[in-house]
């Protein structure tokens, strides 16, 4: 009895560790945080507001450089391929928009009794506006991506100019032109990226739009054509879906 127990023993005690290493191959090994997946097709919509400059030349005071102001709405699409923690990709937007800004003066004078005066307006409108741009960044952890981006961008505006003569109060003569450019340039910035879930992606970015110069011929009656530089700087938020 007692060399029974001893070879039971003995049995066990040599099939342990081949037993132990049987339920280490069998056991699943445990799985850690998978990195964040960025590559891929993705549409979005964006928001915010946006502050254009024209830069005229020549001296046109009393007025002062138009600065037409306001918000922006569009929508963007775009593929990103990732590397390790590099993420570079291709982008188009295109913005609604509603940046204004008028400027009025007015002159009186009296001539032979009658009280003459004349207001002079000139406004400038920025309608839409947008862009195709390379973007590329990294993965500061798995879902925040931080990018810069450059490219070629677009913009459509107008410019209004409007006289009226009243005597004694009385409208007797009124004047009023608009004139539309499209403008070609260039446009850089960057932003940041988060992924909100496994395909949601919300984004912060601020982009700066540089044309070249533009002719609005005759806006005042009288007047010479004038030249300008237009500019637009724009922040913005942004929710896109990728595929």
């Amino acid at each position: 009895m007692t060399k029974e127990l001893g070879f039971v023993a003995a049995t066990l005690i040599l099939a342990g560790p081949a037993f132990a290493a049987d339920l280490a191959v069998k056991a699943p090994a445990l799985a850690g945080p998978l990195p964040a997946q960025w590559s891929g097709f993705y549409l979005g919509i964006h928001g915010g507001y946006g502050w254009g400059h024209d830069n005229v030349a020549g001296d046109i005071s009393p007025f002062s450089n138009p600065s037409p102001r306001g918000g922006v709405f569009g929508g963007q699409a775009g593929y990103n391929w990732q590397y390790g923690s590099i993420v570079g990709g291709l982008e188009v937007d295109f913005s609604g928009a509603d940046l204004r800004h008028s400027q009025s003066i007015t002159g009186t004078a009296v001539i032979g009794g009658a009280l003459v005066s004349e207001t002079v307006t000139v406004s400038s409108k920025v309608d839409y506006f947008g862009s195709a741009r390379a973007r590329a960044g990294f993965l500061l952890t798995p879902d925040w991506l931080f990018y810069g981006t450059a490219g070629f961008g677009w913009a459509h505006d107008s410019a209004t100019g409007s006289a009226t003569l009243s005597i004694n109060g009385t409208v007797v003569d009124s004047f009023s032109n608009t004139f539309f450019n499209d403008h070609f340039g260039w446009t850089a910035g960057g932003g940041v990226e988060y992924r909100l879930w496994q395909n949601l992606l919300l984004r912060a970015e601020y982009l700066h739009y540089g044309f070249g110069s533009a002719t609005y011929p005759n806006l005042i009656r009288g007047a010479v054509p004038v030249n300008y530089e237009l500019s637009i700087d724009v922040v913005r938020g942004g929710l896109s879906y990728k595929f």
